[in-house]
């Protein structure tokens, strides 16, 4: 009775509910703990201890997922700047002009005899052409006092290395005044350059074949080039308005005048005129 007592039960009711709620509680237990081996001990043991493990690899997730959060930050800072680079990369790319400028450095064409031109150094300085011409006409003496071919051996020797353009750059093009150039573009005039190359190969390769070899048209075509050539131009590469007609597609409209019109103004090249309205544009070594 004492225990009842210290139970803070009032009623014989109340301890009615008390042990009935007791027992329910034992039947729950009772039914749970059915069909269970007698090693329910172990296995919660072992369950505790997979409970554990699946604690500690939440916590190595959770450091995970951490260091992913702090490279997504890294990533988005990085985005930023390739963002911040990408618009500058895509100005270059769409405005790459066609030619790069090379000093130095012939036309592919030209390439293949490069190694032979053991008597023209590679890089010659300003105002080399007359001394190279001479050269080549101290050889030619030489082999016109053994065979006697001087003529044929000239342009043989000559046509060993022919001068080109160098193409300009775009400072040199925005140098030019805004008068010279008008509405003509950067590539506008690199491309009147290639032009000029063309006929170059086309008449000094011309000029350089045997004689025998040539038709009746080419050796019309040879007697003028004969004839434009003065004291003027002695030992200098050029070319005139026929050629450019003959050999290219330049035209020498107004725009085509204003195109060498600039390559004079950036020392490409420079006219030697006469007799009469004859003009030359002769090559400028560089």
């Amino acid at each position: 009775m004492s225990r009842l007592c210290s139970s803070n039960v009032a009623t014989l009711r109340e301890l009615e509910e008390v042990f009935t709620n007791k027992i329910e509680d034992l039947k729950v237990c009772d039914a749970l703990r059915g069909g269970w081996a007698e090693d329910t001990v172990v296995e919660f043991s072992y369950l505790s201890k997979e409970v554990e493990q699946i604690k500690e690899d939440l916590a190595s997730y959770r450091t995970t997922i951490a260091r992913a959060k702090q490279d997504i930050v890294l990533a988005h800072s990085l985005l930023n700047m390739v963002s911040q680079l990408s618009a500058p990369v895509a100005h270059m790319k769409a405005n790459l002009p066609t030619h790069l400028p090379q000093p130095g450095v012939h036309l592919p064409m030209h390439d293949t005899n490069s190694k032979k031109q053991t008597q023209v150094p590679e890089k010659q300085p300003p105002n080399t052409i007359t001394t190279t011409a001479a050269n080549t006409t101290t050889t030619t003496t030489t082999t016109t006092t053994s065979h006697g071919k001087g003529v044929t051996k000239v342009g043989a020797q000559m046509s060993k290395h022919i001068p080109v353009l160098n193409f300009i750059t775009v400072e040199e093009f925005e140098s030019v005044p805004k008068y010279i150039r008008g509405r003509l573009q950067y590539e506008q005039v690199n491309a009147s350059i290639k032009e000029v190359n063309r006929v170059l190969e086309a008449k000094y390769t011309l000029v350089a074949r045997p004689r025998n070899k040539l038709s009746e048209a080419d050796m019309n075509v040879i007697r003028d080039c004969k004839r434009q050539e003065s004291t003027d131009t002695k030992g200098v590469y050029f070319v005139i308005g026929e050629d450019i007609k003959r050999w290219s597609t330049l035209r020498l409209d107004r725009s085509g005048h204003s195109l060498l019109t600039i390559m004079r103004t950036l020392k490409r090249i420079r006219e030697v005129r006469g007799p009469g309205s004859l003009v030359r544009f002769a090559v400028i070594n560089s």
